[in-house]
Order: structure tokens, then sequence, then C-alpha cells
């Protein structure tokens, strides 16, 4: 008699990444949602954003007066040199640099000692291990950042800027609920987003009455 084959026996190592996560064996987690994990990036790129409004702006105010004045090349390369050793080029640039350097060193803090990058504090969601370790700086820092952005760098140059858009497309694994929503970043440091349950209970407000 033939024996039958049944798909759903663990036959490879595959089916490892679909099972589910001993950090969520508990029941007090909760994978994060794709909307949530999408609104902290959001949430990250405006600081990033904030963070180089002034200097934006005041650089687009100086290419409107450049053009205005209708500069050669050589006069216009002339205007720029000038434009950048002015007292207040040099303030805004000198307080991006602060505030660059305010906001990573923030980022850094809070990704090592909490799992949690600003967005994410802010919505209660946080990295952790698989096994429901904090990752700590090496896989929350060096391998979910540094070294994915370096994969992405390499693979996106030795393929003339192709690999750029293929990598544009895998935060949308979040969407994958079968591989526990991970990103090839998740993969890369052993690592899931999740939200503890209990922030997710309602709030009762008490209206005192008059």
């Amino acid at each position: 008699m033939k024996k039958q084959f049944n798909i759903n026996e663990n036959t490879s190592v595959y089916n490892n990444y679909i099972q589910p996560m001993p950090a969520l064996a508990d029941g007090k987690l909760e994978l994060a949602s794709p909307a949530y994990r999408l609104c902290a990036i959001t949430i990250n790129q405006l600081f990033q954003y904030i963070i180089f409004l002034p200097i934006y702006i005041y650089s687009l105010s100086a290419l409107f007066e450049a053009r205005e004045e209708e500069y050669d090349s050589d006069e216009l390369t002339e205007f720029l040199l000038e434009w950048l050793t002015l007292p207040q080029t040099l303030t805004i640039i000198m307080i991006t640099i602060m505030a660059l350097i305010i906001f990573t060193a923030w980022q850094i803090s809070w990704m090592t000692k909490y799992g949690q990058s600003i967005g994410k504090r802010m919505l209660n969601i946080r990295v952790i291990r698989t096994n429901g370790d904090n990752p700590g700086f090496i896989r929350n820092v060096i391998l979910r950042e540094i070294v994915y952005q370096l994969i992405v760098v390499i693979i996106g140059t030795l393929t003339l800027g192709i690999g750029y858009f293929v990598f544009m497309l895998f935060p949308a694994m979040v969407f994958i609920n079968k591989w526990q929503r991970r990103t090839l970043q998740d993969f890369l440091a052993d690592t899931i987003v999740v939200k503890d349950k209990t922030s997710n209970k309602p709030v009762t407000v008490r209206i005192p009455k008059r």
C-alpha cells in the first residue's frame, strides 16, 4: 500500500519560516499590522524631511535669486561659492548637521534599548528576535539597517541601478502573513515586528458629571 504524502508535514527548511514564532507563543504579543509598519516608516521619513526643510527652502531662495539675475556659468559659480561662505548659510548648515546627529543618536539609542525607532515607538510597535529577545544594537542597527543598506547599494551598483527598483518592492513583504510579515531585513537579523495586545484594549474616558 502506497504511503500518502502529507503536504502539511514539516519536511523542509522553508516550512520552518512559516511556523508560529516562539516570541508569540504566550499570546501577549501579535504581529504588527502592515499599516502600522508602513506608518512608522513614514513618520521616520517625515522627521528627516523636517530636519532638511530649512536648508532646502534656503537653497531654493538662492537658486531663484541666481535665476533672476541670469548669470552665465562663471558668474553662477562665483555666486554659489560666495553664497556658501555667507554666515547665515554656514549657520543653517551647522544647525542641520547638529539636528541630524541628534536625530540619528536618538534613533540608535531607542532601537538598541527598546527595539523601536521613533516612528515605531509612537505607534507602540517594536522589533524583537524570533525567540522574544531584544535584538539590541548588533541585530537592530548593524544587521537590519547598515548591512541591509550596504547590500542594497552593492547590488544596485552591480546591476546598474536595476537592483534598486527590486529592493523597492521588498517592503511589500509585510503583507505576506505566512512569512510572519517579515521583510528581507527581518530575515537577515532573525527578527519580527510586534505589537503588545494589551495596547489594543479600548480606553475608557470618564466624563465628570456637572
